[in-house]
């Protein structure tokens, strides 16, 4: 009977919710997964490993932090509203979560799973508003950890995918300064949306750098630019003394940490840019915090860039400040051409 509760109540919120679904419920950074006990001993490990990645800041913070739940909560902890949810189980398991998985899954997904195929199923908005489901299944225990491993990038691209539209959202709920928006544009010829609180700290189109800031806690936003330089210039120890070189300039001898920074190449814009990610610090000021930087040449101008944010915000946690910063810089584009990310 207990089990046909659960199978009826699944199917329930699955078809029969339309419009007017609850908010999502809980902590963005949490990911609440819902496994049998005889089989979370044995996939616990391996969830953390794909989820739980840290930025130091310099203090190590987790990006996503794991919570297991039991199928026999969901209706007194609201588990079906959780902002990340994730069903584990093998396809025929004879347990609560089992019989759970199943009533999520169609009819052919179960057949492709018994015949060995991988169960990895992505949904959004199932049973609550800015909701992320995912659901993975296997034949027995070990196949559904090799899976969980095959498809660990997909999985984790998904939550930070879904965060990130949650947080942008965020960021301008406020308001936005389009009038900053439209001065960025009209008197330097990029610009980015700029979200109610910040302000242009420091202009200096002389020397290609402005600073857009924010209080409590402190953070920036700086955009550097420069003429005839290069793509092939870009390599990641030129790019990393750039930014010292500029830090040095207009930031009060900021520098990068020493062996703090990490670099990788990405589509910014619309271009082909490096970006540097790391701490950086002020010895004469004893401050210091996370950053993140973003490199490129736009060809049709011959200019190069450096968009660069950071957080100085001492003994808090520092990572959802430097995401909603990186957002923010995602806006950036050249005046009058279309926004690409």
């Amino acid at each position: 009977m207990k089990r046909l509760t659960y199978t009826f109540f699944a199917a329930i919120l699955l078809f029969g919710c339309g419009d007017g679904k609850p908010d999502s419920v809980g902590p963005a950074q949490e990911i609440l997964v819902l496994a049998d006990p005889s089989e979370w001993e044995r996939l616990e490990p391996v969830v953390r490993d794909i989820f739980e990645k840290v930025l130091r800041t310099p203090q190590v913070e987790k990006i996503f932090s794991i919570q297991h739940g039991r199928i026999e909560d969901i209706e007194p902890y609201k588990h079906l509203q959780r902002k990340i949810l994730l069903v584990l189980s093998t396809i025929d398991a004879d347990h609560e979560t089992g019989y759970f998985l199943r009533s999520l899954l169609s009819e052919d997904v179960i057949d492709a799973v018994r015949t060995g195929k991988p169960g990895i199923s992505i949904k959004h908005d199932v049973w609550a508003d800015e909701q992320l489901l995912l659901v993975s299944s296997a034949m027995d225990v070990e196949t559904l950890i090799e899976d969980l491993r095959g498809t660990s990038d997909r999985l984790y691209a998904s939550v930070e995918r879904a965060r990130n539209e949650r947080i942008a959202k965020l960021i301008y709920r406020y308001g936005e300064r389009e009038d900053v928006t439209k001065q960025l544009a009209h008197k330097f010829g990029w610009q980015v949306r700029v979200p109610f609180g910040y302000r242009i700290l420091e202009a200096k189109p002389d020397s290609g750098f402005v600073v857009l800031a924010k209080e409590s806690p402190s953070r920036w936003c700086f955009v550097y630019w420069e003429d005839g330089i290069a793509p092939g210039t870009l390599t990641e120890d030129w790019v990393i003394a750039k930014r010292d070189e500029i830090t040095r300039r207009f930031f009060d001898q900021d520098r990068i940490a020493p062996g703090e920074v990490t670099s990788y190449e990405t589509d910014f814009s619309g271009k082909l840019a490096i970006v540097l990610q790391g701490l950086w610090q002020n010895p004469k000021a004893y401050t210091g915090g996370p950053f993140k930087s973003y490199a490129f040449v736009d060809l049709e101008q011959d200019r190069f860039y450096f968009v660069d944010v950071g957080v100085f915000s001492p003994n808090k946690q520092k990572e959802t400040y430097l995401r909603q910063l990186d957002l923010m810089a995602n806006t950036f584009k050249m005046a009058g051409e279309q926004r690409v990310n």
